[in-house]
């Protein structure tokens, strides 16, 4: 098992003006806001001791006013740890905050931290 949080945190805390978490927002007074969780961390080969683990993160953006120009920052700092985005769509939400989910995928192999598809 490898823990990836950390890198995502890392590359999620260089975007200027946001507030990041690792859970759902507690405050939508602190907008803009990304949150971020991982879904899935699992063993792609089935064995004992296996060296590759197949990871997913989803990232949700929150925004009074557009989500747009957060979302490809998002996207290229999650690709430069080796992530790729699967999936991506903008969630309505009646109380009037913009919110986009985008979720990444990607194969770490814990001997070299190398991150493949």
């Amino acid at each position: 098992m490898y823990d990836i949080k950390p890198e995502v945190f890392a590359q999620l805390k260089e975007i200027a003006g946001v507030t990041i978490s690792d859970a759902y927002p507690k405050d939508f007074s602190m907008l803009p806001h990304i949150s971020f969780y991982e879904p899935s961390n699992n063993d792609p080969l089935g064995i004992k001791n296996s060296p590759l683990t197949a990871v997913a993160i989803q990232v949700d953006i929150w925004h009074n006013k557009s989500t747009g120009t957060l979302a490809a920052e998002v996207d290229v700092r999650m690709n430069s740890i080796g992530l790729r985005r699967d999936f991506s769509a903008d969630v309505p939400d009646p109380s009037g905050i913009k919110h986009k989910t985008m979720r990444y995928r990607g194969v770490v192999d814990s001997r070299s931290g190398r991150v493949t598809q």
